[in-house]
């Protein structure tokens, strides 16, 4: 889920007895016929020691922090890993940043629970998150690198959260390494097939996301192909446009072709949709239909870069909160904008949660971020790192960050992103939720998005569908 993304009614809970598998038990394969697991829970009861300040936990150290041996000192402290027992490990670790900011506080309410609640677990961790140093593009691979590798001294960092979309290329970077065990969860599938690469799991997942479709409209809920969908809105015969959403974007634009290569070809074999010349004639008919929605007098506006404006309010999401078109297209964290900027008065109730149908079927993707652990990041870091990505991945702490519950409670919105450990999703406040419930069911069968090859050639995969999509 990058910035052009802003990245389940009940499921089955016998997926949870399946999912208890154990890496250790594996013959060094983490493969995709896997499909899904979750293994061994964490048992970090000791964690070593170092400090939280700039650097990673091998090398510089941090502002006014006291590191382990092994390291190099920074501006008033020293840095590494180990050490004795009266130190502690620093644990820094940039979040996914492209989620709502349900507080309006640039997420420090956020950051501020996560890092006290792990803490008072974890006293013998110091955790750093969102570096203000880290202001590099995270969907660069060539930068996260270089942050996790050390080579970037003066913002490194040991545990990172990213779009699995890149994975294959930070991997290649020598960067990484896999994790040996995932916290016991009962882990969607798409997760951890999209955070496993050349047979070993490099990432713990967080959030997914997918493409879905806002209505006030069963009949548009309910369409399960682009035609079907194009006839459900034609015959809402109101006066405003059918659709908006954001088209463009060269993570955005791609992302939507390879949905709808799934809708009409099925999910299998996706990865041979990226091409940036081999474009297949289906699915750009449906993904053409879809982008046709929204016309309106002889313009497109998913398409102009009317939507693509990176404001604080979405101005797609802006005006079907309005009223002012009768659907709209984006991520399951749209709901946040569009329940946000509801009128006074508007009923929530009304509106419909459905999986975009963007070809001539509907079989929908899904992406996932994940936790990746830096190569150096090794003994007393890499437990403390396997330490958080469990509090992390706890139902409870799923829960209240999904909630908002680090926004004020009046006018609080839930952030409708999507867990990837499925056990958030019957917590109290989750199971309340009707839209939650309905996320959940929707993308109970979601398939992953490639997490290789589409960074090399998205910008030249966007300009040849751009070209296609607004040719006559």
């Amino acid at each position: 889920m990058n910035s052009e993304k802003f990245k389940v009614t009940a499921r089955s809970r016998t997926w949870a007895q399946d999912s208890r598998v154990a890496l250790s038990s594996l013959p060094g394969v983490v493969g995709r016929r896997l499909g899904w697991m979750a293994c061994v829970a964490w048992m970090v009861s000791s964690l070593g020691c170092a400090s939280e300040d700039d650097g990673s936990s091998q090398g510089n150290g941090g502002s006014g922090a006291t590191g382990g041996q092994g390291g190099a000192g920074g501006q008033g402290g020293t840095g590494g890993q180990g050490g004795g027992s009266d130190e502690r490990i620093r644990l820094r670790v940039p979040l996914y940043p492209y989620i709502p900011d349900a507080a309006g506080d640039r997420f420090e309410a956020m950051v501020r629970r996560m890092k006290r609640e792990f803490e008072t677990l974890h006293p013998e961790v110091e955790l750093e998150l969102n570096p203000p140093c880290f202001q590099d593009d995270p969907y660069d691979p060539a930068a996260l690198a270089r942050g996790m590798s050390g080579e970037n001294e003066a913002c490194s960092f040991d545990l990172v959260e990213i779009d699995t979309s890149l994975l294959g290329e930070l991997v290649d970077t020598g960067a990484v390494t896999p994790w040996s065990a995932l916290p016991s969860r009962n882990w969607h599938p798409a997760a951890i097939e999209a955070s496993t690469y050349q047979g070993a799991l490099y990432g713990v997942p967080h959030w997914m996301c997918s493409h879905f479709v806002f209505s006030r409209s069963a009949a548009v809920a309910n369409a399960s192909s682009v035609s079907e969908l194009v006839s459900a809105l034609a015959d809402l015969q109101t006066p405003e446009p059918d659709m908006a959403g954001n088209l463009l974007g060269s993570w955005n634009l791609p992302a939507l072709y390879l949905d709808a290569w799934a809708d009409t070809n099925g999910a299998g074999g996706v990865a041979s949709a990226i091409s940036a010349t081999a474009l297949d004639p289906q699915a750009i008919s449906g993904l053409k239909m879809f982008s046709e929605t929204c016309e309106s007098g002889g313009l497109n506006p998913c398409l102009d870069g009317t939507f693509d404006a990176e404001d604080v309010i979405d101005p797609a999401m802006a005006k079907f909160s309005a009223g002012q078109v009768d659907a709209a297209f984006g991520f399951s964290e749209r709901l946040f904008p569009i329940l946000k900027a509801l009128p006074v008065g508007a009923d929530p109730a009304e509106i419909e949660i459905s999986s975009a149908p963007l070809g001539h079927g509907s079989h929908p993707l899904v992406f996932t971020d994940s936790f990746m652990l830096s190569a150096r990041c090794t003994g007393a870091c890499a437990d403390a790192a396997a330490a958080f990505v469990a509090y992390m991945s706890e139902a409870t702490t799923f829960e209240w960050v999904l909630s908002s519950e680090d926004a004020p409670a009046q006018g609080r919105v839930p952030r409708y992103l999507m867990p990837a450990a499925l056990e958030a999703y019957a917590t109290p406040k989750l199971s309340q939720d009707r839209f939650y419930m309905t996320i959940e069911s929707l993308m109970q069968d979601g398939v992953n998005y490639p997490n290789s090859g589409l960074y090399p050639v998205k910008n030249a995969m966007r300009d040849n569908l751009l070209d296609a999509l607004t040719s006559p």
